[in-house]
């Protein structure tokens, strides 16, 4: 929907045959052309993918020879890892910190559940690295999160595209639906 629009409508559209084979990805901002007012049955097509600021990458690995962009015009990186259950896996976060500066992207680590072990071992890591990192763990209220680390990856996020990345099990529903709360991620 064109930003200088008052209101957001979701609306259906298709790649024109034009494009060829142009990929269109999560966060590409398009030129559509037919019927955007969003009503049922209404239908648009994407006629251009606008130049893209910045590109988010997943390599090529074995069981894939081609290297896909993964989403585009994000600002930040956000990698959500547990520090315990399951345990934090150093290798894809190297990786996703790779990727993200590849791209231009900033990188904030949010380390979860830091009531079940120790986050700076992990922190220190990272944080030469220019990474920002912030820490959550259970909220005294029994909430999921506690509000002090929302609220700084609320913060962190203000004028930014933000993408989370970050293994099964480890919080990033957790905190999508703190920060966005009528979400409702499962």
């Amino acid at each position: 929907v064109d930003e200088g629009l008052p209101d957001e409508r979701v609306i259906i559209a298709m790649k024109a045959r034009e494009l060829g084979r142009s990929r269109v990805v999560c966060g590409d901002r398009v030129d559509v052309v037919g019927d955007i007012s969003g009503d049922d049955g209404a239908l648009c097509r994407i006629v251009r993918i606008t130049e893209r600021a910045s590109v988010l990458r997943r390599t090529a690995d074995d069981t894939d020879p081609y290297e896909r962009i993964i989403v585009a015009n994000a600002h930040q990186l956000v990698i959500v890892t547990a520090l315990a259950d399951p345990e934090p896996r150093p290798r894809m976060i190297d990786r996703c910190v790779v990727a993200a500066y590849d791209a231009g992207m900033r990188v904030l680590l949010c380390l979860t559940k830091a009531d079940l072990a120790d986050p700076e071992p992990l922190a220190a890591l990272y944080r030469p690295l220019g990474v920002e990192v912030v820490v959550s763990r259970r909220g005294e209220d029994g909430a999921m999160l506690d509000t002090d680390s929302v609220e700084r990856v609320r913060a962190e996020r203000v004028g930014r595209t933000s993408v989370f990345v970050g293994h099964s099990g480890v919080g990033k529903s957790t905190l999508v639906n703190a920060l966005v709360p009528d979400a409702h991620r499962a």
